[in-house]
Formats: structure tokens, C-alpha cells, sequence
């Protein structure tokens, strides 16, 4: 019997980043497992804020992605960012994505909805309700938990958003999430540790990999007179903290071997991080890359930085991006703390230093810069064999197949071990 499985989350290629990447690359997993992926999804607008060409002056589209079923809907999206501007986007989406859910789904057995943002929860929950299929919560971000450590929203505010989401997550058959740390917190909010699941993010190892040939997807990345390229690619967010990257490029300005920063994406910051980097003559910042360009930038960079912003719920968040550096054998300095840190001096590939440390940052990059070749092609080694025993998007995916199947049943899941 086919699986027939119902995706609803915001972001979906050609938009790039963990989500996108995480739902492609298991759908794929599940397709050639005999199972059938319906995907609801917002029309593409990152990283410009505006909804791309093709797609302009339509409410709803259906196409195919790589043998995925793909139902688009509308959504608010602008160039400005801010609060609520992006309050107005995920609330959008939450809408037609409901409804389109409802409407045109077609025969599902079982639907995820997929955060961040946290309105697919709610757009899910009615959909599944309505249409009365089991409904599993993907929790990617602790989203409200962000809101309310970074000051965003507070007092009977914050209450009100805390008991939303228990609601949702009580109401669901099966949640899975991302890292153990989220586990512990789902629990804490009430929800039965039997139904609590961590699938972590993970990594192609056929698509990610050492490719010391590959040509530099950015002029920016070609080395200019022996100089050493430290390579950030990823969102511009406050919760990557790249105001410290910036501090850390600083402390590193006129030494020699010079080391040039080098950082691809776009986000909530990006209009400051320019601006303050124009004045910098070792920093470029740039657009975004497609997702297909990402192993060549890696591969480009003598060693890549991650970093996250200094607040508690941030170290429980593992960036995706660590698997992908560490399967294409770079080095890496991590700044940040928890699971991520913990998987990163596992894996033997890379440094770490604490979070929002921008010295700390440039002793990280001065010390890969010390280390002789040998040692780091050792290091590369190591942390492409620990991510293929770990972190293979493949065996993910299998065991994510097991938990979908058993709440489409509406059974316990069977045990991992």
C-alpha cells in the first residue's frame, strides 16, 4: 500500500536554506521508499522579498519538483523587512495554504506541517482536522521560545503564544524534531515523551563532498595574493549573530597572510551588514547562491564559519550547515554551544568557540591558518566519516518513514533500537 504524505511548509526550492533542503531531499528518500509526497507550499519570494517572475499574479499553482507533487498558494511578501511585514507573510501563507490543503489535497494519510514560521502549525492542524487525517508537527525552531528570549513579545503576549502552541502540540499524533535539546522542551510543555521524536537535519554525502576542482561560484572567493578566504553562507539573521563576524574580520584587518571574510545570503540584517562592511577592505558581502552552488562555495573556502547569537535557546539549535562542511572535508570554526558544539569536536573536523566571542572567532581562524595541510585533509577526513555514520540524509529518512507510517495508523511508533 502507498504511503500518500501531505507536506505543508512554507519555504520550498528554488528558495534555499535547511527547510527547502530538508524536505526535498527526504521526500526524495521517501518516493523511492514506494510512498507519494503531496507539497504545500508558498509562492517562491526569498531572498528579495519578492515573489519571483513566473509565479507573479497567481493564487495558486501546481507543478511537479523532482517527482514531488507541488501545490503553491499566495502569500504577502515585501522587500522591507520588519515585524510586521513578516507577521503579514506567515499569516498569509497560513491562510491559502490551508486552504488549499482542504480544497485540493487529494487522498492523504497522513499530513506534516513544518516550522518555522509557526503559523503551518495552525494552517495543519486545521487542515488535518477538517479533512480528518493524522497530523504531525515538525518542530525545526522553537520559534515562540525566540520570540519571547529576544524581547519580541511578552507579558499575557507571550502566555497567550505558549498556549497556542501547547494546544498544537497536544493535538498532534506524532511530533518530531531536530535536535535532543528541542525534545526536552517539547516534553517540558506537556506533550507524552512517546510521542516526541528527533529526526536531526542531515546530509547528502553523493551531493556534498570534496571537490578541490570545482570552480568558485563567486569572483569574491578567488584568492588574491596568498590570502586565506573565510567563507559564511546562510541566512543574515540576529540569531546567526554575523555583527561578531564583522568584529572578528576586524581584529584579523592587516595581518599577514591576509584574511579575506566573505559572506553569501540575505535576511532581516542584511542592509546593515552591507553597510557596515563597506567600510571594511577584508569583508565582501554578497547575494545569495542557489542551493546547486553550495558544495563549490564550501570547497572554495580555506575554512568556513557558523555562528550563533549568544541566548540560550539559540545553543539548542544545530545549524544544517555543519553537515554540509563537514561532509565537503572543510575546515570550520563554530561559534556556539550545546548540540552543535557537541557535534562538531565529536566529529573531529573543526574548532569551536564560544558563542558571540568575535576574538575567539579570529583565534579559531589563526590557528586553521597554523595548521599544516596534512593535519587539516586529517580533520576533513574525520568529519566526512562522522556525518556518513551519523548524519545520512538516507537512514533519516527510513526512520522518519517508520514514524509517518505509524501515525497514519494511528499505532505507536515501533522502537528505534
Amino acid at each position: 500500500m502507498t504511503l500518500k504524505i501531505g507536506y505543508l511548509v512554507q519555504q520550498f526550492p528554488p528558495e534555499v536554506g535547511a527547510g527547502p533542503a530538508r524536505v526535498t531531499e527526504m521526500a526524495r528518500c521517501w518516493i523511492d521508499a514506494g510512498a507519494a509526497v503531496t507539497v504545500f507550499t508558498g509562492m517562491p519570494n526569498r531572498p528579495e522579498g519578492r515573489i519571483h517572475p513566473q509565479y507573479r499574479g497567481r493564487l495558486f499553482v501546481d507543478e511537479e519538483w523532482e517527482g514531488i507533487r507541488v501545490l503553491r498558494s499566495w502569500l504577502f511578501a515585501s522587500p522591507r523587512h520588519g515585524f510586521a511585514r513578516t507577521l503579514l507573510n506567515n499569516a498569509t501563507f497560513m491562510a491559502t495554504a490551508a486552504a488549499r490543503a482542504i480544497a485540493r489535497g487529494g487522498e492523504l494519510d497522513v499530513l506534516i506541517a513544518s516550522s518555522p514560521p509557526f503559523f503551518p502549525h495552525l494552517a495543519g492542524r486545521a487542515a488535518a482536522a477538517l479533512r480528518r487525517v493524522p497530523l504531525v508537527l515538525e518542530v525545526r525552531d522553537l520559534w515562540p521560545d525566540y520570540l519571547v528570549e529576544m524581547g519580541v513579545v511578552k507579558g499575557a503576549s507571550a502566555r497567550a503564544l505558549f498556549a497556542v502552541e501547547r494546544s498544537l502540540l497536544r493535538a498532534a499524533g506524532q511530533v518530531v524534531v531536530v535536535t535532543e535539546s528541542f525534545r526536552r522542551r517539547v516534553i517540558e510543555k506537556g506533550v507524552d515523551p512517546a510521542r516526541v521524536h528527533v529526526i536531526p537535519n542531515g546530509v547528502e554525502t553523493d551531493r556534498y563532498f570534496a571537490d578541490p576542482h570545482a570552480s568558485p561560484p563567486l569572483e569574491a572567493l578567488r584568492r588574491r595574493d596568498g590570502e586565506m578566504v573565510a567563507g559564511y553562507l546562510g541566512n543574515f539573521g540576529a540569531g546567526q549573530n554575523l555583527h561578531t563576524l564583522l568584529d572578528a574580520a576586524g581584529l584579523l584587518a592587516g595581518e599577514r597572510p591576509a584574511v579575506r571574510f566573505v559572506l553569501a545570503g540575505d535576511g532581516p540584517q542584511g542592509g546593515e551588514l552591507r553597510e557596515r562592511a563597506a567600510g571594511m577592505p577584508n569583508v565582501d558581502v554578497l547575494p545569495p547562491i542557489p542551493k546547486e552552488a553550495t558544495r563549490a562555495f564550501y570547497n572554495a573556502c580555506d575554512v568556513v564559519l557558523v555562528p550563533l547569537a549568544p541566548l540560550p535557546v539559540f545553543q539548542e539549535t544545530v545549524p544544517s550547515k555543519l553537515f554540509e562542511i563537514l561532509a565537503c572535508e572543510r575546515p570550520l570554526v563554530a561559534s556556539l554551544d550545546g548540540e552543535g558544539r557537541a557535534i562538531v569536536e565529536a566529529s573531529g573536523g573543526g574548532l569551536v568557540r564560544s558563542p558571540g566571542d568575535a576574538a575567539g572567532i579570529a583565534d579559531g581562524i589563526r590557528a586553521v591558518r597554523a595548521t599544516p595541510p596534512e593535519r587539516l585533509a586529517e580533520m576533513g577526513r574525520a568529519g566526512r566519516a562522522y556525518v556518513q555514520r551519523n548524519y545520512g540524509r538516507p537512514a533519516l529518512a527510513g526512520r522518519y518513514l517508520q514514524i509517518l507510517a505509524a501515525a497514519a495508523a494511528r499505532e505507536p511508533v515501533p522502537d528505534a533500537g
